[in-house]
């Protein structure tokens, strides 16, 4: 496995954001799927999710998840 290290990361193409696994960094704004897949937080990390959001495995928190619900 490859690992990236660096201070800064930038667009490659204008106005098209960054892209890291499945989020989106664009203008300030974190774009992410509406879907969670399988995933731990442990009881070192803090997660947050915003929604609606769809889970469809299972999430395991021993550290803190914050939820903020928008309908």
């Amino acid at each position: 496995m490859s690992t990236l290290k660096t201070d800064t990361i930038s667009e490659k193409t204008t106005n098209n954001g960054v892209a890291i696994d499945t989020f989106k960094l664009k203008d300030s704004v974190m774009i992410s799927s509406n879907t969670v897949a399988s995933g731990t937080i442990s009881s070192t990390e803090n997660a947050m999710v915003i929604g609606p959001i769809g889970v469809t495995g299972t999430v395991n928190v021993s550290g803190n998840l914050s939820v903020l619900w928008v309908n």
